[in-house]
């Protein structure tokens, strides 16, 4: 949700890797020199300039009726977003919660989050998914319409940062309870139809939990800006190179399984604090995950259960994924 969180096309995303030795150099071939004209044309035809919010004082005029902008969060593709504060006088009898995470994107380069905005508007009966309290159209001084999607505020940040603060991968339990809760939102988007195109842990929030989960964070899913319906029939690259499935590469395809794959990915980078490819270069992923048949390495230092869960996700035919229903019934997800 933060400054990579809303990559609307694959041509704006920048890839770093942290791993401390270059990886083998792929060799590609005529279909690879194929991919890399159709994603060029893709880019041409796709890339959009954006304007960003500098700080939270450039919009002083834009807040809203009943809230108001308190600082700058972040800022991506789609525009920026925002930490805000329901006004204390006029909160009584509105529905919107006392603090919220507001995107903002100029009227006219608000698509994304307009599409964002129904998605969630027909996700709203899960705790593992961000919840969203409407929208609002408000104005900058200049006159020029702002286009601003209320959402829950998830204070604990990204999974994505946790994994960074870790350094060496997060504990054995919070990994689980993670995956669990992913799951857990992936199943319920996936009954209702739509696939979020976009898993990765800059897209999965953190709350503080309750009950048993007290003293820790619960997981929600985020970023639902590429999400579709399971029966649209769009066929283009989308989503974050590194977490992108063979299916979608090679043929665009997108499904249930899309998620899965990236879902798998994001569980290996929760183990091991790296990223599930070593491949810096956006060609030698596309080429790697596409065209080839190699699958994300998996350390032997982490448990059996774990390894076999992983390889469930990393299943190259999409057909044989397992789904997140059955992924939630394998017993590396238990915890004692």
């Amino acid at each position: 949700m933060f400054s990579s969180t809303m990559e609307a096309i694959i041509s704006v995303v920048v890839i770093s890797s942290s791993s401390s030795s270059a990886p083998r150099k792929p060799k590609h071939d005529s279909k690879w020199y194929a991919m890399i004209k159709r994603r060029n044309a893709f880019k041409r035809k796709k890339k959009t300039p954006v304007v960003c919010f500098e700080r939270a004082t450039t919009l002083e005029a834009s807040h809203g009726l009943s809230w108001v902008r308190v600082c700058l969060l972040g800022k991506g593709g789609f525009g920026s977003v925002f930490y805000a504060k329901t006004r204390t006088t006029i909160n009584q009898g509105t529905h919107l919660p006392p603090q919220m995470a507001v995107k903002s994107a100029i009227m006219d380069q608000s698509s994304s989050l307009k599409h964002e905005k129904q998605v969630l508007c027909d996700l709203t009966s899960s705790p593992y998914v961000v919840r969203c309290y409407g929208d609002e159209v408000t104005h900058m001084a200049n006159g020029v319409k702002v286009y601003n999607l209320l959402l829950e505020y998830c204070s604990g940040l990204s999974l994505e940062r946790q994994i960074r603060l870790s350094g060496f991968g997060l504990a054995d339990s919070d990994v689980k309870y993670y995956s669990r809760d992913v799951l857990q939102g992936l199943k319920y988007i996936h009954c209702r139809g739509y696939i979020h195109c976009d898993i990765k842990p800059d897209n999965i929030l953190l709350v503080p939990g309750n009950g048993e989960r007290k003293g820790t964070f619960v997981a929600k899913l985020a970023d639902f800006g590429l999400a579709e319906a399971v029966n649209e029939e769009r066929h283009d690259l989308r989503g974050t190179t590194r977490y992108m499935s063979p299916e979608l590469v090679r043929e665009k395809k997108i499904g249930y399984a899309t998620d899965i794959w990236a879902f798998g990915c994001a569980v290996l980078e929760m183990l091991t604090g790296k990223p599930a490819w070593e491949y810096s270069e956006v060609e030698d992923l596309l080429w790697v995950i596409g065209y080839t048949d190699e699958l994300p390495q998996i350390p032997s230092n982490v448990s059996e259960d774990a390894k076999d869960f992983l390889s469930r996700c990393f299943v190259r035919t999409a057909a044989h994924r397992w789904s997140a229903d059955c992924l939630l019934e394998h017993p590396f997800l238990s915890v004692n």
